[in-house]
């Protein structure tokens, strides 16, 4: 090579450089511009798990909730169910009670009834013996006189 090659060789090499070197700023420029899009879709992917886990963690407080809440149901109706068949058992007894009270009442009143009935007879009894006893006292004063 000549000496006058030389320089022109050393411009082709800078601008051959040069290029390189832009390209590859460029390159880089377009990777900085690719990273920052994916820190952004980083940051909200971050964004949208911290609320998905706080939606969760609502959701799974809600479900406790709700889970107490049919357990206290639950309880609830069973109480309910046990009160109504302890109702219904008195209701029941208090049935067969009132009948049997019933029963008695109606015997009462056939006994009474009787009684009366009998008092009845016997005081006609009783009047007709004071009749006989007031005719025989009458016959009696007048025999003696």
């Amino acid at each position: 090579m000549t000496p006058r090659a030389l320089p022109i060789v050393n411009a082709i090499g800078c601008l051959a450089l040069t290029g390189l070197v832009v390209a590859q700023w460029h390159k880089e420029r377009t990777l900085n511009g690719v990273l920052a899009g994916l820190r952004t879709e980083l940051a909200a992917a971050n964004d949208l798990t911290a609320r998905e886990s706080q939606r969760r963690a609502t959701l799974e407080h809600d479900i406790a909730v709700l889970k107490e809440a049919i357990e206290t149901t639950q309880q609830a109706a069973e109480s309910s169910a046990r009160t109504l068949a302890e109702k219904d058992q008195l209701a029941t007894r208090l049935q067969t009670d009132l009948a049997a009270a019933r029963t008695q009442f109606t015997a009462w009143e056939t006994a009474l009834k009787a009684r009366d009935e009998r008092i009845r007879t016997l005081d006609k009894e009783l009047a007709a013996t004071r009749k006989r006893l007031d005719e025989a006292i009458a016959k009696l004063k007048g025999e003696t006189r």
